[in-house]
């Protein structure tokens, strides 16, 4: 496999199973990852997951857990379960729910004695700008924003963030070069 192949992920936003199976077909020659979100999942459900294995992918689970702390870390069980090899949460559910995120990947993958899925911590969306923030009673601007929540993240035990480009540069300096942006 070459190294583009894998780093390259491929969004199957499209809502019907078919769809996705005709997408993953035309480019798995060049990906090797495939993004399952919220609009596919929400049609198709693990069907979706189960495809994208069953061509030989890999799927990256974004469904953005944000909830109680128990909660996201059963969400976390289910994706280990479904064998993803990567999912993310909202960073800014706090130190506790990541934390259970990584716990409940983390027992489930041990259990199953299969790899644990990485997680990654959603900073802030990328359709977001500091007016937007502001408006949500935040009042710090998106690059303190995100480089607060990576930290956090960090801290939570979570493999990386998820963050717009703009703050790359910030980012890998305050992080460094194994966190994953």
């Amino acid at each position: 496999m070459s190294l583009a192949k894998d780093k390259l992920i491929v969004a199957l936003d499209v809502h019907s199973l078919e769809d996705a199976a005709n997408l993953v077909d035309k480019v798995r020659a060049s990906a090797s990852i495939f993004k399952i979100g919220s609009q596919l999942f929400t049609d198709c459900g693990p069907e979706a997951v189960k495809m994208v294995h069953r061509k030989g992918g890999k799927v990256f689970l974004d469904l953005k857990f944000h909830d109680i702390p128990n909660t996201v870390k059963e969400a976390s069980r289910a994706a280990a379960r479904l064998g993803v090899f990567m999912f993310n949460v909202h960073a800014q559910g706090g130190l506790s729910m990541m934390r259970a995120a990584t716990e409940g990947a983390s027992t489930k993958a041990e259990r199953l004695n299969i790899e644990k899925p990485l997680i990654l911590g959603v900073t802030v969306l990328t359709s977001m700008d500091t007016r937007d923030l502001q408006e949500g009673a935040m009042k710090k601007d998106v690059e303190s924003q995100v480089l607060s929540l990576a930290r956090l993240a960090k801290k939570a035990g979570l493999n990386g963030i998820v963050a717009s480009a703009k703050e790359l540069t910030s980012l890998r300096e305050a992080m460094g070069k194994d966190f994953l942006i």
